[in-house]
């Protein structure tokens, strides 16, 4: 019912009460607080940065690279009454690591626009100097903030489009494979092995 009065006065839907991601293609969702001064970076010189994929074999050992297992790591001081926002970097962050361990280079060109784009958004922030520099990681940034739903990027092509779309495919795919089955939830629950 709550959904079809939304429609009707053509309202989204509340989002405050959906259950957030602990995991999502595999990728844990881990503690800010678990890494030292990760917190302190969040609240200060790091408070525009929603979150990292931390950890892992690719990423530079300032996020944990080669140190951690792969993961997401989420600002503690974002997202306080966004759950949808916050699932949607979860997504984010796990498609990075999934391109990063798939070594997967996009094939789509950067249009003068997305160009345009990418220097207004990037210009003047220290995490940007990546994006402007490196085109493999501006393509794959573009793919990981369509899959979180990312509105304000322009002219997006059905090019670029299909790519996000085969990688999103590819990380449901992993997720599903992820998450254990009722079954075998029960039975961990009780301590019983599947044979």
């Amino acid at each position: 019912m709550p959904g079809l009065l939304s429609q009707a006065y053509q309202k989204s839907r509340e989002t405050y009460n959906q259950p957030r991601l602990t995991s999502y293609a595999g990728y844990p969702v881990i503690s800010a607080q678990s890494i030292p001064g990760l917190t302190d970076y969040f609240k200060g010189e790091g408070n525009i940065v929603a979150g990292m994929a931390w950890g892992g074999k690719y990423n530079d050992p300032g996020q944990g690279g080669g140190s951690s297992p792969a993961s997401v790591v989420v600002n503690p001081y974002k997202f306080k009454n966004d759950p949808q926002g916050y699932n949607a970097l979860v997504r984010l962050e796990s498609a990075r690591h999934w391109m990063d361990e798939n070594q997967y280079n996009p094939e789509f060109k950067i249009t003068p626009e997305m160009q345009k784009w990418r220097e207004n958004t990037f210009t003047g922030i220290e995490a940007g100097k990546y994006y402007l520099n490196d085109d493999k990681l501006f393509k794959q940034t573009l793919i990981s903030r369509i899959i979180a739903g990312d509105q304000d990027i322009p002219n997006i092509s059905k090019e670029v489009e299909k790519e996000a779309r085969s990688v999103q495919q590819s990380l449901e795919k992993q997720d599903k494979a992820s998450k254990p089955t009722i079954t075998q939830s029960i039975m961990s629950a009780m301590g019983m092995k599947n044979k």
